[in-house]
């Protein structure tokens, strides 16, 4: 049952990442970057357990700007645990995506789209 939660966590942090990619920059941009981290070695499925990396390389592209795209992720992941994203703009976004997921493990949590997320 973990196993399950956790691995719908992760879709739910994919699905999330999409997102706001796609909202902020549009579905074009969207492309590249997805392309871009291809090209580094990170699959679209991979996003969420390779985060850290995923940030890396939005930061080698970016700047200081992709703070802005991993926040924002971080912030609809909670959202869409229906949990308040108690973190301030310049606190570790890893740690906070770390204590997000023991806690929907260990509590066994959904998200809110939970039949709208596919793999």
């Amino acid at each position: 049952m973990r196993n399950a939660i956790a691995e719908t966590f992760q879709l739910a942090m994919n699905q999330c990442f999409t997102a706001v990619v796609d909202d902020i920059l549009g579905r074009t941009v969207r492309e590249e970057i997805f392309q871009f981290l291809e090209r580094n070695g990170i699959k679209s499925a991979e996003i969420s357990s390779r985060f850290d990396e995923v940030i890396e390389v939005l930061t080698r592209i970016f700047g200081n700007s992709a703070h802005v795209l991993v926040h924002k992720t971080v912030t609809e992941l909670y959202k869409e645990y229906s949990l308040r994203a108690g973190f301030a703009f310049g606190e570790s976004l890893e740690d906070q995506v770390a204590l997000l997921r023991e806690k929907v493990v260990g509590d066994l949590l959904k998200p809110r789209h939970y039949a709208s997320i596919e793999p």
